[in-house]
Parts: structure tokens; sequence; C-alpha cells
């Protein structure tokens, strides 16, 4: 094919050549010229012709070296730049013309330059913020070789490193301004000032421009550490310097006033409330010697005091043997400060288990109080607001709670006793031993309580057989008779709810300072009836009292001639040691024609005569004063 194209080309600049040189003949010839003019003219067209064709050839092999020496550059550009990056080399088609050879590696090499290019500046702005972020932190930067490029692994090892730094630095930023808030504030409240030149730049500096090292992040908990055991040591001697001073006052009797005039602003435990106490105690140190009576009986009832805190026993307090001196000195008084501050250090040292047992004492007092109101009959009449329920759920937590605090105590003496290998008392016994004698005084004493009340109610019981019964206080749960609260309740029967009790012709015939004795047995209720009786209960009452006035019947024959004679189980005594019947007043067979009577008259009469049925005592069968007998019902309804 090449040798064809080359073949033509030939054949056309031989044609173009003679086309041309036929034409500048007969252009030389209508001229005029003559041969050596014309050889002389072909000679410079020729001369033309070979510089021109040269010309090209030297343009084309210019070129060609171009070609050449692209290729090769581009080919050492390639090989250093899949070095630099780390990528493979690109293999070139076999046979590959020089031109498409030189596009084709230009075009990778530029490709590859881009990317070198993206990559060192990506690395440029990682690296900056890794080096301001590394040097805020005191931590060493991430390492790329200086002069490389940094590969693809690098540039995500050195972003994820600039990640952690960027969260490391909040979470210490946040970390800093936190302690640095808490050790401004502990300044405050201690009113002092910072010490050493790191607190002080921990004071004013702000963490942007704090370096929030490892060493300094350390230094500054170790800081905020120190002055929370600072603040606490001097709350706690602040504290104890109060309760001295309240102890002094106490004993020195310091009136109210001056108190309050000291105490005024006095709220916290700065340095300025320590010193002022510190003042005013030494203030009170020099009055104390001129008081000593009064201050060590002050001491005395505060020592009483802390030793019922720390649940002394009665020989651990005798074991003071000065408490009773009465000769007054300042050994004395030494004596007692010194047995004061052993009892204080004692609670301090055991506060745990003294707190624990003081709040099962309290729980124990509380089952105590309760137990007390489980036995008293009054609380179901005051029962307001589910008062009872309350009291109840209280109860069943109170028994649930103590179990579980004595085993707590339990557990916490037994394991101060093998650490001490001491016994620690309660009250001067061991603390199983201690609920066990506490629980065994609060059962006696239930008894005692028991066996008190049954005295009380048999002497009771023996007073109202000899001498009757008192009359029962009114009930306050129980509705008074002169409120009608039914709705179905007639006039007529709050008429008789309202009528005074009335006994059968015994009140107006009773002989002069007599004495009505009443039975203890029946009492019938005083409060109205709660249930509204209606027809059907009316007869379902007269149907039972029938059948009972039937069965009454059978049995009161063989009674019949003493129901006669005795009427009332109420007796009268007079003063001259008599007793006389109720039924001498009205006869029994006066009770039957009046009841004769009463069943043919109408019902208007029957009401009409309720005063007269009174007289014969069926107004109340079951009344205190009188106990209607049973013959003169059931002849009643025998007819």
């Amino acid at each position: 094919m090449a040798s064809k194209v080359k073949e033509q080309a030939r054949l056309d600049s031989h044609a173009v050549i003679d086309s041309t040189i036929d034409a500048l003949n007969t252009v030389w010839e209508k001229v005029g010229l003559d041969e050596v003019a014309k050889k002389s003219r072909l000679d410079a067209v020729l001369h033309h012709i070979r510089k021109l064709t040269k010309e090209m050839l030297a343009e084309e092999q210019s070129m060609l070296a171009k070609l050449t020496k692209n290729i090769q550059m581009f080919k050492v550009q390639l090989n250093k730049l899949c070095e630099e990056l780390s990528v493979d080399y690109m293999q070139l088609p076999e046979n590959l013309a020089m031109m498409k050879e030189e596009h084709m590696l230009r075009a990778k090499v530029e490709s590859l330059q881009a990317e070198r290019a993206a990559r060192m500046d990506k690395y440029k702005d990682l690296q900056t913020k890794d080096d301001k972020l590394c040097e805020v932190l005191a931590e060493i930067p991430y390492y790329v070789p200086s002069g490389t490029v940094p590969s693809l692994i690098q540039l995500k090892e050195l972003e994820a490193h600039v990640n952690r730094m960027t969260v490391e630095k909040e979470k210490r930023s946040a970390e800093f301004n936190d302690f640095k808030s808490k050790v401004c504030n502990l300044y405050n409240v201690m009113g002092t000032d910072p010490e050493s030149s790191f607190a002080h730049d921990v004071v004013c500096e702000d963490a942007d421009t704090f370096t929030l090292s490892t060493t300094k992040m350390n230094n500054l908990r170790m800081l905020h550490d120190e002055l929370v055991q600072k603040d606490s040591q001097m709350k706690l001697e602040v504290e104890d310097l109060w309760d001295r001073l309240k102890a002094l006052w106490n004993r020195l009797e310091t009136p109210e006033i001056e108190r309050e005039a000291f105490s005024l602003d006095k709220d916290g435990h700065c340095l300025k409330i320590l010193n002022d106490l510190k003042s005013e105690i030494a203030a009170c140190e020099q009055l104390k010697l001129q008081h000593i009576q009064k201050f060590i009986e002050g001491i005395r009832t505060e020592l009483m005091a802390w030793w019922d805190k720390c649940f002394y026993g009665s020989k651990q307090r005798e074991c003071f043997t000065v408490f009773f001196e009465d000769n007054f000195t300042e050994a004395l008084l030494d004596a007692h400060e010194q047995e004061l501050e052993r009892v204080r250090d004692y609670y301090k040292e055991h506060r745990d288990i003294l707190d624990k047992v003081a709040k099962r004492e309290q729980l124990f007092k509380t089952m105590v109080e309760f137990d007390s109101k489980a036995s008293d009959p009054k609380r179901f009449f005051n029962d307001r607001g589910g008062k009872l329920l309350i009291e109840e759920k209280q109860r069943k937590k109170i028994l649930k709670d103590l179990p579980k605090m004595e085993e707590e105590v339990s557990e916490l003496i037994e394991q101060w006793e093998k650490m001490t290998n001491k016994e620690f008392h309660v009250n001067g016994l061991r603390f199983p031993q201690y609920v066990i004698r506490q629980m065994e005084d609060f059962h006696r004493h239930k008894e005692q309580e028991k066996q008190d009340r049954m005295k009380a109610r048999q002497k009771q019981t023996q007073e109202e057989a000899m001498f009757g019964s008192k009359s029962a206080l009114p009930t306050p749960g129980k509705r008074k008779f002169g409120v009608p609260t039914t709705p179905m309740r007639t006039p007529l029967k709050a008429r008789k709810l309202n009528s005074p009790v009335k006994t059968p012709n015994t009140t107006g015939r009773l002989p002069p300072n007599s004495r009505i004795q009443h039975n203890t047995v029946f009492q019938s209720p005083l409060s109205a009836p709660k249930t509204p009786l209606t027809a059907s209960n009316k007869k379902r009452r007269s149907i039972r009292l029938m059948q009972k006035a039937a069965t009454d019947r059978r049995s009161s024959n063989s009674k019949r001639r003493r129901s006669r004679d005795i009427f009332s189980h109420t007796t009268v005594s007079s003063d001259n040691n008599t007793n006389t019947s109720l039924a001498s007043t009205c006869s029994y067979n006066e009770f039957a024609r009046h009841m004769s009577h009463s069943k043919t008259s109408s019902p208007e009469s029957i009401n009409g005569s309720s005063s007269s049925c009174s007289e014969v005592g069926l107004s109340r069968p079951n009344c205190r004063s009188s106990v209607a007998p049973s013959t003169p019902l059931s002849s009643v309804f025998r007819h």
C-alpha cells in the first residue's frame, strides 16, 4: 500500500514538474528568450525545487526528531510519575505509530501530573491542619517523607489523623473549659488566689491559647483534685469551727442577738469566714476561763447528747468518772473537753454505722407508734380522708424496711469487727442482743398493757354488776336524732325518734328518793334507722313477729302466772329497802284488754292511743328501762 502511494506521488510530481516546465518554455518562447536564457532560468527553477524539497524534508525530519524526543521525554516523565504516585506503568501496544504513541504518552503524563498536583494540594491542606492541631495538643504530626508525593493510603491516614486530632482537641477543649470553670468556682468559694504559675495560666488563658497537652491536662486534673480536697477540708474545718463556736456560745449563754450579728453574711466556708471563726473562738476561749463552772455544765449537757448519739451504754458512760465532780477547775474542764473530743472522734470514725443504727431506731419507734395506734378503738371514729388506709400502708412499709435496715447494720458491724477484731456495742450490748432485748421489752410492754386493760375491764364489769352501768356517751360517728337525713322518713317517725324514752307507769309512781337499776344485758341502739321502713318491710317484720309470738306462746304457758306478777326487769328500790315490781302499776289483764280493744279499733285510733300503749310498755319493747314480756305479744297475735 505504501509503495503504491509512493509511486503515485512520484508520477504526480513528475507530471506537475513536466507541465510546469512546458508552461515555462511556452512563456519563454513567446518572450523570445534564447536557449542560454532558457537554460539559465530552468536551472533557477530546478534550484528552487531542490531548495523547496530540502526545506520540506528538513521540516519533516525535524518533526520526526521532535516526535522521537517527545516520546522519550514522556516515557521518562511517565516512569517518574508512576513511581511517585505509586501506580502501574502504562503498557503501549506494539508497532504503534510515533504520533499516536506520542499522543497517548502525552495524555497519560498530563493526567498523572494533574493527579500529582491534586494530591499535593490536598496534602498541603491536611499537613497545615495537622501541624496546627499537633502544636496545640503537643502531639507528633503525621510523617510523610519530604520531596515525595503522598500515596492515596498516606493521604487517607493523614486525613484520619487530622480528624482524630480535631476530635481530641474538641474533647480536651471541653474538658479544659469544664475544669477551668470548676477551678475558678473553687477559688471563689474558698476566697483564695492561684498560687502556682500553672494555676494562674489555667485561670487566665483560654482553650485556644492554652497548650492542651497530655501532661498539662493531667496537671489540670491534679490541680482540680487538690482544690476539691482543699475545699472539703476547709468545709469540714469551718463546720467543726461552727460546732465549737456554737458549743461555746451555748456554754457561755451568749445572747441570741450577738449570735445573729456575728452569723450575718457568714454563709460558706471561704478563708475570710475561717479566720473570723478562729478569732471569735479565741475570744470565747478567753471568756471560758472566766466562767469555768457554767462552761463545764454546758459541756456535760453536750456530752450527754453525744453519748445518746453514739448509743453509749451505762458502763461506757460510767468510765468518765469525773462527770459528777463538783470541784470546778481548769483540769476538770480539760478532762471534759478531752472526753467530748474523744466522743466526737468516735462518732466521726463510726458515723456510717451510727447513722444506720439511728435510722433503725427511728423506724422502730415509728413501728411502736403505729402499734399503739392500732390498739386504740377510737381510731375508727376519726377516719377522715382515708387516714387508716394511709397508716396501714405506712405500717406495712415500716415492717418491710425495718428487717432490711437491721440486716444492713449487722453487715456493717460485722465488717468493722472483722477489720478491727473488736466488738461494737449499742447501748452496752452487741447489736443482735440489743435488737432481741428491745423486741422482748416491746412485747413485754404490750402484754402488760393487755393485762392492764383486762383488769380494768373486769373491774368495770364488777362495778356495773354492783352499782349499775353508766349511760354511754354518744358515739362521735353516729347521726343525731333531731336531723332527718333519710328522705323516706315521715314526720311521725321523726316525732317518735325525738320522743323521750318512757316506761309504763313507772316514773310517775316511783317512791321519793328511789333509784332505778337498769339491765345491762339488753340495750337497743339510740340511732335512727338507716333504711326506711316500707309497706313490704313492715309486712315481713309482722310475719316474723307472729312466728316468734307463736313460739313464745307455747313456751310461756308455764310462766303465765309469774308473768302477771313480774311485768318488767326493772326494780325500784326506796330508802326503806323494799323492792316493788312495776307490774303493780298495771296488771296483765288490763294490758290484754287494752290490746283486744286496739284490735277492733281503726288505725287512726291505734295511732292516737300510742300514748296509752306507751304506758303499758309497747313504745320501746327493748328499751334500757323495761323489757316487755313475751306473753302479752303472743296474746295480741293470737286474736
